[in-house]
């Protein structure tokens, strides 16, 4: 560690500098995603992304004036001198909007999915494709807007203080106020004026005010409970959502960019060139000197990752000693919260799992900390939302008691019985999942409907298909997955109207008999089975979509990975087995194995979204994936696969992999396991569908042509008899189509000395008809003769 950083409390401990980097021209701005491990920075020229501290890439731009880094790190958003742009993370350009002007903005939702751009006094929201959804002109112009946290945009002209609503409906929520800075959480908003702080509900209502100082930096922790400011450029306050007083930090400097983690137990705030870290009381827990103006910081969601820009400096740190805290932390809470919801909630396995698998990652190592915070985080949004929803059933029962269209028929004893079917029906009733699906896929096929073939991939003298090749296909199986969800969306409905109509049967049959069914009905059990079955679903489509995209985006380079071997083989199933060695310098990581089967003959079977991930793959380390195949006819088919993957330095890379005929060998016959007196009564029945064929072999002993022959594909071998100067061999196969058999016998004879390494080599097949002993006959000898090639053997 160095002397610069300084540590105040010692709980924090160990805090530390891990890396600094160099940037030629003046920081402008610094985003970096939820988790901490996607950071970006920007300067007037260039766009620069780092993945865990490794540079990945350096983008050119015009005027870069403000970056966005979504928090599931899909979208960087950059707005220059004259475009926003939208860059995935590896920093290829995804889509770029032209309508913007020297005093454009932008804000966007935690996710980046809907985006808000100014220009002037006209108002757009753009899509996470780039497309205009809507768009307004005010009367004048526009100061500041903001989304909240469900979506609406607060926005602030020369005339007023407005709501955008989520169906874009145009709320005017006061028209006296001039706004410098807009702030939101869930339930409130602070706005900042030149002169005052003010905090309105969403309706409108002024809850409270502060007049006669100069506030900035509002930012909210613990769901909106608590808000830190900067106030007179030198204090900085945490206040409750009342506008009370918790605490105060004072400095001597002026202090810049307050931002308090959503805990509210770290704060982060600069002056000059001194980076400070608050604690949840108000005291400094630590601080840095950058040796040059701190421009900005930027926070992981967990407070574990530390990032802070100075003028030509971006500082990595790892805040190592507050993470472990804050897991102790999360997992009490978690402990708290589900004892809380199990009291009403039954459904909450996958939770209780999750929690475990946490606990056993908490006293890991650094990395594995974070993951076990983000996997009690996820869990504690949930119990917290399973909490928020009991809390607030009295006060919505009401209204889902006349949706059922039995208005104030609830009795007192029935309030505890019915929420568990008033939980099962809010999850029932959320589709948010699939409509974001839903549009996704649209939008895919809207872009592969603009695609233009390209010329660049079109070399004759390539054996590899082009993109082009797979584009109707793709557009074709996409459109039947958008039918699919839209299936799932129907499907969900139905489940609702259907437990709405169980539902309102059984309040009825409680109003008879005035018998209340204690646990819940069998109705339940099968609806959640219903919604599993949906997610799973849901799952195989996102898997087919990424599939269809693959072969369409991918490129013919190979920098990382080497194909060693494919052939199939064939036993119960027909297997398509591969052997991927990583020959880069470095590690690989995320990977996608694709596959695609063009034809009939072959239909996959596992795994069935036709996708094997691996986490990661060492340097010179090899993978054998296998896919599997149902036989189904003697189409001619085949199986093309590409590779998507992460190097060492975060950069994704989308290879084609390559292709494979389905064969005889190894796709339509398999061992079969039969003893030498069977192979001769087999012999004997098929004697009139016979085949031969001959070949005499110099440069091998007849020990290594007989090894060779021993080893044939999809035949199993029955018996073999050796002398010195000769050898029969027996296999056999059955059909993986209609079970019929197939058999060989291969003799094999020395000619002239022993040193002569001169051979005869007579294969003779039978099988059930002619046809199949000449094609079982002529794959072989192809087969034999490609190994003794192989041996250095030659053929006379």
């Amino acid at each position: 560690m160095l002397r610069s950083t300084s540590i105040k409390i010692d709980s924090w401990k160990p805090v530390k500098l891990l890396a600094r980097q160099s940037v030629k021209e003046d920081i402008v701005d610094l985003s970096c995603d939820l988790k901490g491990d996607v950071a970006a920075i920007i300067t007037k020229s260039s766009l620069t992304i780092f993945t865990n501290r490794e540079l990945l890439d350096n983008v050119p731009l015009k005027g870069g004036r403000q970056i966005h880094i979504s928090d599931n790190e899909e979208r960087i958003l950059v707005l220059t001198a004259d475009a926003l742009l939208c860059y995935d993370y590896w920093g290829q350009i995804k889509w770029t909007y032209r309508g913007v002007d020297s005093n454009s903005q932008f804000s966007a939702n935690g996710d980046g999915t809907r985006i808000a751009l100014s220009e002037s006094n006209s108002l757009k929201v753009i899509s996470r494709f780039g497309e205009v959804s809507w768009d307004s002109t005010f009367e004048d112009k526009i100061r500041e807007f903001l989304f909240t946290p469900n979506n609406s945009l607060v926005v602030s002209t020369m005339s007023g203080l407005f709501l955008i609503e989520t169906d874009n409906k145009i709320v005017e929520l006061n028209s006296n106020i001039l706004a410098s800075e807009i702030s939101c959480s869930s339930d409130y908003l602070i706005v900042n004026s030149e002169d005052a702080m003010i905090a309105f509900s969403y309706t409108g209502t002024e809850l409270w005010k502060k007049e006669g100082v100069a506030t900035s930096n509002v930012s909210f922790s613990n769901d909106g409970v608590k808000h830190v400011f900067l106030q007179d450029s030198k204090t900085l306050v945490c206040q409750d959502r009342n506008g009370d007083e918790i605490w105060t930090y004072r400095s001597k400097d002026e202090l810049q960019g307050a931002y308090v983690l959503e805990s509210g137990n770290m704060v982060g705030v600069y002056s000059n060139t001194v980076f400070h870290i608050i604690d949840y009381q108000g005291q400094q827990a630590w601080s840095y000197q950058a040796r040059e103006k701190v421009v900005g910081f930027s926070f992981s969601n967990h407070g574990g990752d530390v990032i802070v820009v100075s003028d030509s400096k971006i500082h990595w740190f790892q805040n190592e000693g507050f993470l472990r805290t804050s897991v102790d932390g999360e997992l009490d809470r978690a402990e708290q919260l589900f004892h809380k919801v199990s009291v009403y909630d039954s459904n909450l396995d996958q939770l209780k799992y999750d929690m475990e698998k946490a606990k056993s990652l908490q006293s890991g190592k650094f990395e594995l900390v974070k993951d076990s915070f983000q996997i009690i985080n996820r869990v504690n949004m949930r119990l917290a939302s399973l909490h928020q929803r009991h809390v607030g059933y009295l006060d919505a029962l009401p209204s889902f008691m006349e949706q059922l269209g039995l208005q104030g028929a609830q009795t007192d004893e029935m309030i505890p019985l019915l929420y568990t079917y008033y939980s099962l029906h809010s999850d029932l009733s959320d589709t948010s999942s699939l409509d974001a699906l839903l549009e996704r896929a649209n939008f895919l096929l809207t872009k592969l409907n603009r695609y233009e073939p390209s010329d660049s991939k079109s070399d004759k003298g390539s054996e590899e298909p082009n993109p082009n090749h797979f584009l109707k296909e793709a557009k074709r199986n996409i459109s039947e997955e958008v039918i699919n969800i839209k299936g799932l969306i129907t499907s969900r409905n139905k489940d609702v109207e259907s437990l709405e109509s169980n539902l309102k049967y059984l309040v009825i049959e409680w109003l008879k008999t005035g018998e209340l069914d204690a646990e819940p009905r069998d109705f339940v059990a099968t609806y959640q089975k219903s919604e599993q079955i949906r997610e799973e679903k849901r799952e195989l489509i996102v898997s087919k979509i990424e599939n269809s995209m693959a072969f369409i985006d991918y490129s013919e380079k190979h920098e990382h990975l080497v194909l060693e071997s494919l052939n199939f083989t064939c036993k119960d199933k027909v297997s398509l087995n591969l052997t991927i060695k990583n020959g880069s310098e470095g590690s690989v990581n995320n990977l996608f194995f694709r596959i695609r089967v063009e034809g009939s003959g072959l239909n996959l079977a596992e795994p069935i979204s036709g996708v094997i991930r691996l986490d990661h793959l060492e340097i010179n380390e090899s993978y054998s994936p296998v896919f599997r195949f149902e036989p189904i006819n003697r189409t001619f088919t085949k199986a093309v696969m590409v590779v998507q993957y992460l190097d060492d330095a975060g950069r994704r890379y989308t290879s084609w992999l390559g292709e494979i005929d389905a064969d005889f060998l190894g796709c339509y016959v398999k061992p079969s396991e039969i003893d030498e007196e069977k192979h001769g009564d087999l012999r004997l029945e098929y004697k009139d569908h016979t085949s031969h064929a001959a070949v005499n072999i110099e440069g091998l002993t007849i020990n290594k042509i007989t090894n060779i022959s021993k080893e044939l594909p999809g035949m199993n071998l029955c018996s073999f008899k050796e002398e010195s100067s000769r050898s029969i061999i027996y296999h056999s196969a059955k059909s993986s189509l209609d079970d019929s058999d197939y058999l060989s016998m291969i003799f094999l004879r020395g000619i002239g000395g022993e040193e002569s390494l001169r051979s005869a080599l007579e294969l003779v097949c039978h099988a059930s008809d002619i046809e199949k002993s000449s094609e079982l006959k002529n794959e072989l000898m192809s087969h034999l003769k490609s190994e003794l090639l192989k041996s250095n053997g030659r053929l006379v």
